[in-house]
């Protein structure tokens, strides 16, 4: 070859190399979408933040309902039109441009899941169906796409599209703010327009993804579009026992903030040695351009009372670290859960630039050398269930005033923690966790149970580790998690290291938890071990520790199966539990039965659906039956065993040896 063509093979190489980098929408080599491209889980959507917005006063704080009252808050919940396809080839492919008709499209409800929304209006728009370990899709990875049993539910629909719109008019007040979308939970992976402008996809549909829409935006009317996929190559990783629903499942909104902004923060104490008086810890994070003669003034309140502020003049844009001192503040636990309002405000002059808010608690996690698990130097014993977010009329899509019923129900039924299985719950379940006094064990939307190998497969390794973080991210400043959790079964590769590693590197004040290898984490943890396997598992660590070693706290993430006339040998568990000092206690499988209420076909009232009256296939049958609570949330038999071996104090007859 002369050196005249090597120039020319370098130089149309060197052509091709800036054509396929221009755009931030690239495909990998194989010519795949995002929706089916391991290195893609994102594009464009803002990094993960805490869930709080700019409020208007100081007032708006000490409110429950604060974010929706803000006048930076904006519901796009409600009606949408929608329209849904088996297949992404018959997707409306220019439907997000703002001249495309829509006017014979179906209404949806934001939010829910179209396989039940569907089912509810007699529309074809796919079908429930309940698994609790086969991917519904195959296992073919990376492929999405690809052949499946004849008999399968989606052996004719390849990969479900519902394309949804609306349009929404911005609020007086905005301008010159940025404004932001954010979806709690929708997916498995969407993309999303404005005005015909395509601005970000997105993947995990259990975590808030946000998006920076201020370039696309204007005065008057504004079309919003979003592409969701029934499935994506992140559903890899969101293999839960439960049923599969998609769509925008969660509460969607638009919020503003001002050009420099509180962006983020991170709240966290440190209390003394007697666990009397504590050390606020506070990250704060502003954007923007630095003003001048500006001010961030923290405080502490408890309700009009100030217990502790400080000021900073001029703070730089980028991280601020504080540390402010409280005297002997009320400490959070699950039995006194009580809160305080943090009040972060941005100023200019006197100008108020931005105020942000949180509930926070005082409390501190220690792991004890003989096991023992501690909150505020004091040893606690878990009582806990695992929950689903699943309604019975609503599936996936859970209400406000659902998600308190089944809070103060657990309260009532004297359960002390819960596990959010096994993906982000909602934002504002946390909220309430903190308000009524749950113990949560959080954790990150990751689940392989049908194919364990991907933990060491090093092309899923992104995944696993943004999955954790942005779990972490979002939600650190709640007083109720006391726990992370990388996931769930989803086998014991080194991808699990990985994420426990970046997740402790967020938040270095709680213990990390995976049942799958504990030897990643601070805390062991099995599952469904026999009241033997328990007592020896205790029996061990004492030993150990009285030989000098120091043990870890071990946890039965999943125990007593509550499937038909279960929860007997609870009573003798938690004997083994109050016995052994590094055992925690356990989290029954699981909170409430995961039916669906239907009408009775040709007939009057309704029944409860399980796997395959759907003629979803393949399915696992009534497994999804197993509650403490039934599906409407009535109390059994179960419950009523749970609430007293779950009773916090305990009698017996003075004479008893």
């Amino acid at each position: 070859m002369t050196n005249n063509m090597l120039r020319k093979s370098f130089f149309y190489s060197f052509l091709f190399f800036l054509a396929a980098t221009a755009s931030t929408w690239a495909q990998n080599p194989d010519g795949a979408e995002e929706w089916n491209n391991l290195t893609i889980s994102q594009i464009n959507r803002e990094n993960a933040v805490t869930t709080a917005i700019p409020l208007a006063n100081e007032v708006q704080a000490q409110q429950s309902t604060a974010i929706e009252n803000s006048p930076y808050y904006l519901s796009l919940n409600g009606i949408w039109k929608f329209h849904w396809v088996a297949d992404p080839k018959n997707r409306p492919a220019d439907f997000y441009k703002t001249d495309f008709n829509i006017d014979t499209w179906d209404d949806i409800n934001v939010p829910s899941v179209w396989q039940l929304e569907g089912v509810r209006k007699n529309k074809s728009w796919d079908k429930p169906l309940y698994s609790n370990i086969t991917y519904p899709f195959g296992n073919q990875w990376p492929n999405v796409i690809q052949s499946r049993p004849s008999d399968w539910s989606y052996a004719s629909m390849p990969n479900p599209v519902g394309s949804y719109r609306r349009e929404f008019t911005l609020p007086a007040g905005w301008n010159n703010r940025d404004i932001f979308v954010r979806f709690n939970g929708a997916g498995a992976g969407f993309y999303l327009w404005i005005n015909g402008q395509k601005v970000g996809y997105s993947e995990d549909s259990c975590l808030p993804a946000e998006f920076n829409i201020t370039d696309y935006v204007h005065s008057g009317n504004n079309v919003i579009a979003a592409e969701v996929y029934c499935f994506t190559d992140g559903s890899y990783l969101e293999d839960q026992d439960t049923w599969r629903f998609s769509g925008i499942h969660r509460d969607v909104f638009l919020w503003s903030a001002p050009k420099t902004q509180i962006r983020d923060f991170f709240f966290r104490t440190d209390l003394d040695e007697n666990y009397v008086n504590a050390m606020a810890l506070l990250d704060v994070e502003l954007t923007g351009e630095t003003l001048t003669a500006s001010s961030l003034e923290i405080k502490i309140k408890d309700g009009e009372q100030v217990i502790a502020q400080q000021t900073v003049t001029n703070p730089t844009i980028g991280k601020t670290s504080l540390q402010i001192a409280v005297n002997n503040p009320k400490k959070w636990t699950a039995e006194t859960p009580y809160l305080y309002d943090l009040v972060l405000t941005l100023k200019h002059g006197t100008e108020t630039i931005d105020i942000r808010t949180q509930k926070v608690g005082f409390k501190e996690i220690t792991l004890a050398k003989n096991g023992e698990f501690r909150v505020n130097g004091n040893p606690i014993l878990i009582k806990g269930v695992n929950r689903h977010d699943m309604s019975p009329l609503t599936g996936r899509t859970v209400s406000k005033e659902e998600m308190e019923t089944d809070i103060k129900l657990m309260k009532k039924l004297n359960i002390n923690a819960v596990r959010t299985s096994h993906y982000p719950n909602n934002p504002y379940f946390y909220d309430l966790c903190d308000q009524y006094g749950l113990y949560v064990l959080a954790e990150a939307n990751v689940e392989c149970h049908a194919n364990w190998g991907l933990s060491s497969e090093p092309r899923f390794r992104q995944m696993f580790v943004e999955r954790g973080e942005n779990m972490v991210k979002r939600f650190r400043n709640h007083a109720s998690i006391i726990i992370w959790s990388l996931g769930n079964e989803a086998g014991s590769g080194i991808n699990l290291d990985y994420e426990a590693k970046a997740m402790k590197a967020l938040d270095s004040t709680r213990p990390t938890h995976y049942e799958g290898n504990s030897n990643y984490c601070d805390i062991s943890s099995t599952m469904y071990y026999d009241v033997n396997g328990i007592v020896s598992i205790g029996s061990t660590r004492l030993q150990e520790f009285n030989s000098g070693k120091t043990v870890k706290p071990h946890v039965q993430c999943e125990a007593n199966h509550a499937q038909g006339n279960a929860i007997g040998n609870l009573r003798d568990e938690y004997d083994a539990y109050e016995k052994y000092p590094a055992l925690m206690g356990q989290f029954v499988w699981d909170w409430a039965d995961k039916n669906i209420e239907m009408p009775v076909p040709g007939g009057t009232g309704t029944y409860f659906a399980y796997g395959g009256d759907f003629g979803d296939k393949p399915n696992d049958g009534s497994y999804c039956t197993n509650g403490v609570v039934f599906a409407d949330r009535t109390i059994s038999a179960k419950s009523l065993e749970v609430k007293k071996i779950y009773q916090p104090v305990d009698f017996k007859l003075k004479d008893d040896k």
